[in-house]
């Protein structure tokens, strides 16, 4: 494909003044305080913003010694390490005096290029797929400054790049908007679960029952072929492992894995965000489905069946985590999995109210529950078009009169 007039094909490194990551403070998170200079650290960047909603602060003295790391309005930040490699942003004109960490990278461009374009450019399908080609091998996701020069991709002259950021930073505002106002939506949505479930005062019809006396254990084992690996997302529940992480991880021998079938309840014993203690979560989008043995697995017994949807609300509020406390008294291995019991997790109890109140709570809820699930589509659709728009803008297939 012949390039549109004035535009030419560069490397990354060829339109920077700077290319470098920060450093951690001696003593880590031990040394962040609660006000001071901000460092930025890989949680902070986020696909197209800064979020300084959880920030961390060093004191003016370790800042004055960091000098190498301080950020300037405009840079880019590029995460170069971990799960969220390639997420990148622009420092905003309103950040005056930051650091980053060692798994942040700064990009400073020079008078020839623009943040935003080339922020956008980092965020494309493109250079992301670059970015995973050259991260891949080794024990540990990441990126070093050579590579991260070394990026290629299209660049129109400054005026026009200037144009193209300024469209595409109308689907940013919304994306934006609609990321803050998922946020607001499913902070009230745990409320009135807490609210609902967790500290609702039951009636005299209500009952206590340790949770062996309501599940069965499911320790069916994959004999019949089922291909279909799943994994346990905090956000989409039980899912097809291939498409969640884009890469096979599973053992090639999946024939000793439990065999969940649609309604089955899953128990992921490991730490993610706002589940300090797991993710319990019902496999409902497929017919059946394939889990390693670290997950405890269960089914309603047949007298129960009909409590289900009342106890997907019930184990994402939370309900469960007092107990699993006691139970993880130890804290968590090394590698992430808490030690929970199958006979502790059985053992603990949970009080029920009467069924018809289950039904009232579980209305209430289910309304709440689909008002965020269309505003997260919309969300992916504003993303989805984004992506559509930069594929045409930033190879010069569409141009920005």
């Amino acid at each position: 494909m012949s390039l549109p007039n004035g535009w030419k094909k560069i490397k990354l490194g060829e339109i920077c003044n700077k290319i470098g990551s920060g450093s951690t403070p001696k003593g880590g998170r031990d040394v962040y305080l609660n006000a001071g200079i901000p460092i930025i650290r890989s949680q902070n960047v986020l696909n197209g913003f800064l979020d300084l909603n959880d920030v961390a602060y060093i004191s003016d003295e370790q800042h004055g010694k960091m000098k190498g790391t301080w950020v300037h309005p405009n840079d880019i930040l590029l995460n170069i390490t971990g799960a969220s490699i390639g997420r990148s942003c622009v420092v905003p004109a309103t950040v005056k005096t930051a650091n980053v960490n060692q798994h942040v990278c700064i990009i400073r461009l020079n008078e020839y290029a623009d943040a935003c374009y080339v922020c956008n450019l980092i965020l494309s399908k493109d250079v992301q797929k670059q970015i995973e080609l050259l991260s891949v091998g080794g024990g540990r996701q990441g990126l070093n400054f050579q590579q991260i020069a070394s990026f290629s991709f299209l660049l129109p002259p400054l005026e026009e790049q200037k144009k193209i950021a300024a469209t595409l930073s109308v689907w940013d505002s919304a994306i934006e908007k609609m990321e803050k106002l998922i946020e607001v939506k499913s902070r009230n949505f745990n409320l009135l679960m807490e609210k609902l479930i967790v500290k609702q005062p039951l009636k005299k019809q209500s009952k206590t029952y340790p949770i062996k006396d309501l599940f069965d254990v499911v320790n069916r084992k994959n004999k019949v072929g089922n291909t279909n690996v799943l994994t346990s997302s905090a956000q989409y529940g039980l899912v097809n492992q291939q498409e969640y992480y884009k890469k096979k991880i599973a053992s090639s021998d999946i024939s000793g894995y439990y065999l969940l079938k649609k309604g089955d309840f899953a128990y992921n014993r490991s730490y993610s965000t706002g589940y300090p203690y797991g993710v319990i979560k019902r496999l409902d989008k497929y017919e059946s489905g394939v889990l390693s043995t670290l997950y405890l697995c269960m089914t309603l017994k047949d007298e129960y069946k009909s409590f289900s949807d009342y106890f997907v609300f019930l184990f994402e509020s939370g309900y469960l985590n007092n107990q699993l406390a006691l139970i993880c008294r130890e804290g968590a291995r090394n590698h992430g999995l808490l030690n929970v019991s199958k006979d502790d997790f059985f053992n603990m109890k949970v009080q029920l109210p009467s069924e018809k109140e289950q039904q009232n709570i579980v209305c209430i809820l289910q309304n709440h529950s689909c008002e965020l699930s269309l505003l997260k589509q919309q969300l992916e659709n504003y993303k989805k078009q984004k992506q559509g728009l930069m594929q045409k803008l930033l190879t010069g297939q569409w141009r920005v009169k």
